[in-house]
């Protein structure tokens, strides 16, 4: 991945490999999403419960937000596949960097989740193929912390 960032305008440009594995993420992403089934950990992470001392406020809760915020997600991952379709991702618009910065978010609590990454999981052996999950989980940790501090400047 290259990055320029000139006069407030970001842009990525991703290597082929890059956008291959970004538009598979994103697909198992929009899957994750779509799913209603309350018992998977990565729903649970990503559709967070309101209130945990009351099951029927945090239900109710759920019952009224949950549906916008799936069709916000899917419609974030929607474009997100479609900028991929270029390699470069111009980022100079606000409203597209915060997507981006959403969905890689979305996509490092998806991953996370189905991993099992805590705060003190930092120890990545690259030899090992078993570990690849894990390498991908810190390449989009890199991705969101390149466009956020980016951004910032």
């Amino acid at each position: 991945m290259n990055v320029s960032h000139k006069r407030g305008h970001l842009r990525l440009h991703l290597d082929p490999v890059e956008v291959d594995i970004l538009t598979s993420l994103l697909a198992e992403l929009d899957t994750a999403v779509r799913a209603s089934d309350t018992d998977d950990p990565v729903t649970a992470r990503l559709y967070p419960s309101a209130n945990r001392d009351d099951a029927d406020i945090a239900a109710a809760y759920r019952n009224l937000t949950e549906s916008g915020l799936r069709d916000d997600r899917i419609g974030r991952i929607a474009a997100c596949v479609a900028d991929l379709a270029n390699n470069d991702l111009d980022l100079g618009d606000p409203a597209d960097a915060t997507r981006w910065i959403q969905v890689l978010n979305d996509l490092r609590l998806a991953l996370g989740t189905r991993l099992g990454i805590s705060e003190d999981d930092d120890e990545i052996d690259l030899t090992d193929p078993e570990q690849h999950p894990r390498v991908l989980y810190h390449w989009l940790t890199a991705v969101q912390d390149t466009v956020v501090s980016r951004l910032m400047r």
